[in-house]
């Protein structure tokens, strides 16, 4: 049944990846980015999801989902006290 439902979601990533016109390698690298960029903030339990579809009007809308169960804590030079 995983296997059914693997195939069935990598078809429709290529359907999508057709008629937005992104590429395999596009969407590879987007995908390897976002993980380490919030992988940088958040422990993520997940690899990142990206969709991109299209609308009517030609506007791409972009909808990033992760799971994270904690978010990282660092110190930053806006965190540093100034005397």
């Amino acid at each position: 049944m995983r296997e059914a439902r693997d195939i069935a979601r990598r078809m429709r990533e290529m359907l999508t990846m057709d008629k937005v016109g992104i590429k395999e390698g596009f969407s590879t690298a987007l995908t390897n980015d976002l993980n380490r960029l919030l992988g940088d903030y958040f422990e993520l339990t997940s690899p990142v999801n990206v969709d991109v579809v299209q609308d009517d009007g030609g506007a791409y809308k972009i909808r990033i989902d992760a799971l994270a169960n904690r978010i990282k804590q660092f110190d930053t030079t806006l965190d540093i006290k100034r005397y």
